[in-house]
């Protein structure tokens, strides 16, 4: 199976923000990555997620609404609540020709990649071309998933701070550091993930949630991990996903030691940041804190 780095992205980052007759679980036998952490008398859920979803992923399971029930505080990648997604749009998302960025710099491969996918979808195309590559390829990788029937509305982080808005909202990053992030990349890392997110199969947009769905943090870890073995996907890695890590786990660990925030809490971040050897329930493991997987064990 093939990953791309856009779908590396789109799985982990904020902006990512039935067409098939595939087989899908109900939400009562699902097991995405959860579990529970306890940390200097305090204790916290954590929950891996996907920003994408459809009404079915809902309710979760049993196990996942009543540490929900139990939660004091919501812990989220970004309070999407707060965010001027207009202003960051215009500095981060826009084309830009110095950087070989605008419509006229693509290159020759994704010219030949993007002609027959823009004469079936010409209103997309003609939607896009003011956008940086980046910005381009999650697009089209949106509405590739809606029309496999699956929505960023019914992403999980989407709907928990929906569902539980009363609850205090504590980020680990701003929506600007991920828009940073992705306009960090050069002129031929975004148009490599525009190519990227047109020609990917169904079957390799449907694997990431079956993966999910069924709690396989083997192949979640597998999605991430595989095509990234040149120098410029493993900076990619690194940047998107480790660095981030690290962020994520001292923001978790500094929330639990702080007076000022009640236990427990209910952490919901990108899937990719929990599996793996580099990921965040190895870095607060490493950091002192005892991490429970709820599926093996019955989380108190």
């Amino acid at each position: 199976m093939a990953t791309s780095q856009w779908r590396l992205i789109a799985s982990i980052c904020f902006m990512a923000l039935a067409g098939l007759s595939a087989k899908v679980v109900g939400a009562e036998t699902d097991k995405p990555p959860f579990y529970q952490v306890q940390w200097q008398g305090k204790s916290a859920y954590l929950l891996g997620s996907i920003h994408i979803g459809r009404a079915d992923f809902y309710p979760l399971p049993t196990q996942i609404e009543t540490a929900l029930g139990k939660a004091k505080g919501l812990v989220v990648e970004v309070d999407i609540n707060k965010v001027d997604s207009t202003a960051l749009l215009q500095q981060y998302g826009r084309a830009d020709k110095t950087k070989g960025l605008d419509w006229q710099s693509r290159d020759k491969q994704t010219v030949e990649s993007m002609t027959p996918y823009c004469a079936a979808t010409a209103n997309v195309c003609q939607s896009i071309q003011s956008f940086a590559p980046w910005l381009q390829a999650t697009q089209v990788n949106l509405l590739r998933y809606n029309d496999l029937g699956y929505s960023t509305d019914y992403g999980v982080d989407m709907q928990l701070m929906a569902r539980y808005a009363t609850l205090p909202v504590y980020p680990l990053e701003t929506a600007e550091s991920q828009f940073q992030l992705l306009a960090s990349f050069n002129s031929q890392e975004q148009w490599s993930m525009v190519r990227e997110a047109i020609s990917a199969s169904d079957a390799e947009l449907l694997s990431l949630i079956t993966a999910w769905r069924s709690g396989n943090e083997t192949e979640l870890d597998s999605i991430m991990q595989e095509q990234m073995g040149g120098e410029g996907d493993t900076k990619m890695l690194e940047k998107i996903l480790w660095q981030r890590n690290h962020v994520m786990a001292d923001g978790i660990i500094k929330l639990m030691g702080s007076t000022d925030v009640t236990s427990p809490l209910f952490v919901v971040v990108g899937a990719g940041h929990v599996v793996g050897d580099k990921s965040v329930v190895q870095l607060l493991e490493q950091a002192g804190a005892k991490v429970s997987a709820c599926w093996k064990q019955t989380c108190q």
